[in-house]
């Protein structure tokens, strides 16, 4: 199963991280928090709004998924 981790890192701030269900680590928060409290806050904050994220290349352009998935498997 998918997974959330918070971790402390060796100079007593914290970071989270998603694994996937490889235990592979496919995303991490991008930055440090002061504490324990605030990185699972960041971490139920990112899974709030993880369904409605969208899509974007690096020049904005919003992706639709159903049409990229037709490209690949036109069947």
């Amino acid at each position: 199963m998918a997974t959330f981790t918070v971790n402390n890192a060796t100079d007593r701030k914290w970071y989270c991280r998603f694994k996937a269900n490889n235990g592979k680590i496919i995303a991490d928060s991008g930055e440090d928090y002061a504490s324990e409290y605030n990185a699972v806050r960041a971490t139920r904050r990112c899974k709030e709004l993880a369904p409605d994220a969208g899509i974007e290349r690096p020049d904005g352009t919003r992706l639709s998924e159903a049409k990229l998935a037709e490209k690949l498997d036109p069947y």
